[in-house]
């Protein structure tokens, strides 16, 4: 696990930069820092959906792979350290993120990463046997756009995962130290928009798109460190310093012991693969998909009409 000493530098610094950034400027900004200060639920995320593709469609070292939005690779590095060796295509719209990639997968023929938005993905119809979009598609530009693009390049015998927040625990500790210290303040707003925390909104465009959604579930990840004031600090620094931004210093020196005892009281003992940490509770959700069956219509273009079916997969 990321010491807690280099996240809070790390958070601080990304969190400083300017408001109002579009998606692929905030992400090219905190490229080189978007994992730690995620706290690994990313990453946790990320895992949990490999699984869930897996058990519909195996992974192996014969798979043609999306991984969509790609980030800093999380998705391609949990691959590549089960062993397997697929071809992985990383993609993400966001310069900075693309050659962290790059670098950080030299050695790997088979993985190819390059610039490019999910909304006008460059592969032919019907490549991959796997698409993974971890935390992507709520940030696209166009989200129809981007899941019909899924919808496009995902072979008839595919399968689609797509990942999504719920609930966000520690936007919640933000807004209820704003709510102890400035309780007129208007709430701190979560880094998503709001409308894609409700998984029916996911959904839809999935479904609207092509994408026969087989399985979801909702399930609890961390936004982990190594004590619970720690992640205080972490908040205090990240998110925080956004949120309490224009307060009197008077104001903010109020904060860091509001912010301690409301983390002291949420967090929760965890147990991931990279190790054990107390966390602060997120609730993400996962769509797995197939691709519908499609006919060209003369004036509609193309149409589902496979019916769709639906099954909950328990986490």
């Amino acid at each position: 696990m990321l010491s807690q000493s280099r996240a809070l530098a790390i958070c601080s610094a990304t969190m400083s930069s300017a408001p109002n950034l579009t998606a692929t400027e905030h992400f090219n900004k905190s490229a080189g820092t978007y994992e730690a200060t995620t706290g690994g639920g990313t990453r946790e995320l990320g895992q949990h959906a490999i699984s869930l593709i897996a058990d519909l469609k195996p992974l192996t070292s014969e798979s043609k792979i999306l991984d969509n939005a790609c980030g800093p690779g999380i998705v391609t590095d949990i691959i590549l350290q089960s062993g397997i060796q697929p071809e992985i295509h990383a993609v993400d719209g966001a310069e900075n993120m693309v050659s962290i990639v790059r670098g950080r997968f030299s050695s790997h023929s088979n993985v190819h990463a390059a610039v490019m938005n999910g909304e006008e993905l460059s592969f032919p119809n019907d490549t991959f046997t796997h698409s993974i979009t971890n935390l992507g598609l709520m940030f696209f530009t166009d989200a129809n756009k981007g899941a019909q693009e899924i919808a496009r390049t995902l072979h008839p015998d595919g399968v689609a995962v797509v990942t999504g927040w719920a609930m966000l625990g520690h936007i919640n500790i933000i807004q209820e130290v704003q709510a102890q210290i400035r309780p007129d303040d208007t709430p701190f707003k979560p880094p998503v928009p709001e409308i894609w925390l409700d998984p029916e909104h996911t959904k839809a465009v999935l479904s609207g798109a092509g994408l026969d959604v087989q399985a979801s579930t909702a399930l609890d990840v961390h936004m982990g460190g190594e004590t619970a004031d720690g992640i205080a600090d972490l908040l205090t620094q990240g998110f925080g310093s956004r949120a309490f931004e224009s307060w009197s210093e008077e104001e903010k020196d109020k904060v860091a012991g509001v912010m301690k005892k409301i983390v002291q009281e949420r967090a929760v003992a965890f147990t991931r693969p990279s190790g054990s940490g107390v966390g602060i509770k997120l609730t993400g959700t996962i769509f797995v998909a197939r691709k519908g069956i499609w006919k060209l219509g003369s004036q509609e273009g193309w149409q589902q009409i496979q019916h769709r079916s639906e099954r909950r997969l328990v986490p």
